[in-house]
């Protein structure tokens, strides 16, 4: 008994290989040796991808009856089998669950028969879509960093714009503020809207309203020389700016203009002046503050400074500003380490700026000496 069953299904399962390899053959379907509905449609030759079971019982009654005898037992069998024999059973829907083989409509092969250049094409199609798709990540990722650095730059020069146009808001209301003093018929603040007028031309008010903007609620948070107030000129009101002029006490205070010297913090003596300096190149620390200093030509004003020191050193060579030292570093360079140890001498323990220097011998190159 056993035997013959196991002789049943070996039957079963060559006539399911069978079927696949010529119901189901590129080379064969009913006589047409140009069509295979699963590999054709794979390929893109067929719009179907399954052949019914009208065509697959005439297909095996051409090939023999004995083949059709058993037609409806091989599809019984590969019902309740469960296993991947090359045939899969379709009904209705591709997702319909098949109980008995009157519900079989269509059969569909699992492993569809290709040519060479068929899988060719299509292993092509696949690596070219993935470098496709990886191409694209690419590139969205170069955009979005080339933005970031645009925002950036464009963030850094808007920075740069707002401090210039601080500066000459101040500079007008000074200026204004004196021709007050001596004009006593001229009113004492300004529009805010005609300060913007006389700064920035008609044409480019537009471009510049951001950094105008930035550059108006700068000084209303950080200035306390500049007052704002609320005026009516003409039947309405503007907001207009005040120049506070200075106390008498801080007058006194101010009289000591910003980049001068102002004297010796100590004396020097044998144990902080050496007789020479080690090397010919001297870092001078506490020399400015970076956060206060604005513009892009204020370490001239410090190279001057130390030149003027140094009036009667004629071996300095070259003065090196490290704008984004925390310290305030500035390097200089001598011809000799006797020059240096001069330099030293007239450096050191001044006070520069409301600030107190602080020189020592350096070793390091990298900055100009």
């Amino acid at each position: 008994m056993m035997s013959t069953l196991y002789k049943l299904h070996d039957r079963l399962a060559q006539l399911a290989v069978t079927f696949i390899s010529y119901a189901l053959s590129p080379r064969r379907r009913l006589g047409n040796p140009d069509v295979a509905k699963t590999g054709d449609h794979e390929c893109g030759s067929s719009s179907q991808r399954t052949l019914s079971v009208q065509e697959a019982a005439a297909y095996l009654k051409d090939l023999g009856p004995e083949y059709e005898d058993i037609f409806n037992t091989s599809l019984q069998w590969i019902l309740e089998n469960g296993k991947d024999v090359g045939i899969r059973c379709v009904g209705y829907g591709p997702e319909e669950e098949l109980t008995h083989i009157t519900d079989v409509l269509f059969l569909q092969s699992t492993r569809p028969q290709m040519s060479f250049w068929c899988r060719f094409r299509r292993a092509f199609i696949t690596v070219a879509h993935r470098l496709l798709l990886l191409c694209l990540g690419i590139v969205m990722v170069c955009v979005v960093l080339r933005y970031m650095k645009y925002r950036w730059t464009k963030e850094e020069e808007e920075t740069r714009q707002m401090y210039d146009m601080v500066v000459k808001i101040i500079d007008v209301l000074r200026s204004h503020n004196e021709a007050c003093q001596e004009n006593k018929d001229l009113q004492p603040y300004m529009p805010i809207p005609h300060v913007r007028d006389s700064l920035i031309q008609p044409h480019d008010r537009k471009k510049m309203k951001k950094v105008w903007d930035r550059a108006v609620d700068f000084l209303a948070a950080n200035e306390s020389r500049v007052r704002t107030e609320t005026r009516r000129i003409g039947g309405a009101d503007f907001l207009v700016w005040r120049w506070i002029q200075p106390s008498a006490s801080c007058d006194k205070i101010l009289v000591i203009p910003s980049k001068v010297w102002q004297g010796q913090a100590f004396h020097l003596d044998r144990r902080n002046s050496p007789p020479n300096s080690l090397t010919p190149c001297l870092k001078i620390r506490n020399m400015f503050d970076p956060v206060m200093e604005i513009g892009d030509q204020w370490h001239l004003a410090i190279q001057e400074a130390i030149l003027e020191k140094c009036s009667d050193n004629d071996g300095i060579v070259h003065i090196a500003v490290d704008k984004n030292s925390r310290e305030g570093c500035v390097y200089v360079k001598c011809l000799s380490p006797e020059y240096a140890g001069k330099a030293f001498k007239a450096l050191h323990g001044s006070w520069f700026d409301d600030l107190s220097w602080q020189v020592s011998s350096s070793r390091w190159l990298t900055r100009g000496c």
